[in-house]
C-alpha cells in the first residue's frame, strides 16, 4: 500500500479524512509526500545534550551502582563534559575495554538510566555480525524488514551500545563512519538522527594496541575516548559477593522459610577462601548462587 502512494491519497480523500499522521515514513514515501505538497509539516524528535547537573548526578551515584571503576568514572564524566561544551551535536563515541564481566555493559545502562530515566538502551551484539542476514539488517533491503535503523528510530534512550565491536568484520565498520562523524545513520530506507547520542563500544581486548589490529584505523580515529575498565581488587570482590547475597536473599526474591535456613557468614567465608579464583561479576554471582542452593539442599535433604 505504501508503494502505491497515489491510491492511498485517493482512498483518504474519498473517506473525507482531513488529517493523517505518519510515524517514521521510509525515505521513498517521505519523498513522495514532499512532492505531493511542500506545506505538509514534518516534526522531528531530537535528544538534547547532556546537562551539567546530569553529569554531577552520574558522578555522585556511580560508585553505588558500579563497583571498582573509579578511574573510568572520572574519565566518563570528563568526556560527557567535553560533549556538553562542544559546539556541534556530534555523538560522543567511547570505547570501554577490559576483561569481561567487570562492569562495561552495566556502566552503559547506568549512564542511560541517569540521563534518560531508563536503561532500555539500543544494544547490538557485534559478534553476531556477518553474512547476508547482517547485511540486510544494517543496510535494509526493504522497508518492512527488521533493521538497525528501525531499532534506532524506536529507541527510548540516546545511549547506543555496540558490544564486542572489534570482533565485527572490518567491512562492516564503514557502516558506522557517518554515524560516528555526523550523528546520522543512513540506509536505503531511513535517515536516522542520532545527534547528541552517546555511542559506547565495548571490547574484551586489553589494550589500544590490540584494537589497532582489529578495527579499521579510519574508524578508530573517530573515537572520542578509550576507557579502560580495571580488574576487581580483593576488597571489591568481597563487596560484590555481599551485594549479590543480599540481592538473592532479599524478601522480595526469597521466601522467609528459605532465608532462615541460610548461614550468611559461612557462605561469605567460603567465598573468601577461594576469592583469588574469581575474576569477574559472573563467576562471583555463580558461586554465591551455588553456595546458597547447596546450603538449602543439604538442609532440605537432612529433614
Amino acid at each position: 500500500m505504501l508503494e502505491n502512494f497515489d491510491s492511498l491519497v485517493r482512498i483518504l480523500e474519498e473517506s473525507q479524512i482531513e488529517k493523517v499522521l505518519i510515524n517514521n515514513p521510509p525515505l521513498f514515501l517521505l519523498n513522495k509526500i514532499k512532492l505531493f505538497s511542500e506545506k505538509i509539516p514534518i516534526e522531528k524528535h531530537q535528544y538534547k545534550k547532556v546537562t551539567e547537573n546530569k553529569i554531577k548526578q552520574i558522578n555522585k551515584h556511580f560508585d553505588e551502582k558500579i563497583i571498582g571503576q573509579k578511574k573510568a568514572k572520572k574519565i566518563i564524566c570528563r568526556k560527557l563534559l567535553a560533549q556538553l561544551i562542544r559546539p556541534s551535536k556530534k555523538p560522543l563515541v567511547l570505547m570501554f575495554y577490559g576483561n569481561p564481566g567487570i562492569g562495561k555493559t552495566e556502566t552503559a545502562k547506568y549512564i542511560s538510566k541517569m540521563l534518560y530515566g531508563n536503561d532500555n538502551i539500543v544494544r547490538e551484539q557485534m559478534t553476531m555480525v556477518g553474512g547476508e542476514a547482517s547485511v540486510k539488517y544494517y543496510k535494509a533491503t526493504t522497508h518492512n524488514e527488521d533493521s538497525f535503523s528501525k531499532k534506532l528510530l524506536n529507541r527510548f534512550s540516546n545511549v547506543i551500545l555496540l558490544d564486542e565491536f572489534a570482533l565485527a568484520p572490518e567491512f562492516f565498520h564503514t557502516t558506522f563512519f557517518q554515524m560516528f562523524d555526523e550523528g546520522e545513520y543512513v540506509d536505503q530506507n531511513f535517515n536516522v538522527d542520532v545527534s547528541n547520542s552517546i555511542i559506547i563500544c565495548t571490547s574484551n581486548l586489553l589494550s589500544i594496541r590490540d584494537m589497532e589490529s582489529s578495527i579499521n584505523p579510519a574508524l578508530l580515529s573517530r573515537f572520542d575516548g578509550f576507557i579502560e575498565f580495571g580488574d576487581f581488587t580483593i576488597e571489591e570482590k568481597k563487596i560484590i559477593a555481599n551485594k549479590v547475597y543480599l540481592e538473592i536473599t532479599a524478601s522480595k526474591n526469597m521466601r522467609k522459610k528459605y532465608r532462615d535456613r541460610i548461614d550468611r557468614t559461612k557462605i561469605l567465608a567460603d567465598f573468601s577462601k577461594e576469592i583469588h579464583s574469581f575474576s569477574n561479576m559472573r563467576t562471583i554471582r555463580r558461586f554465591i548462587e551455588d553456595s546458597i542452593s547447596n546450603h538449602l539442599l543439604e538442609d532440605i535433604i537432612e529433614k
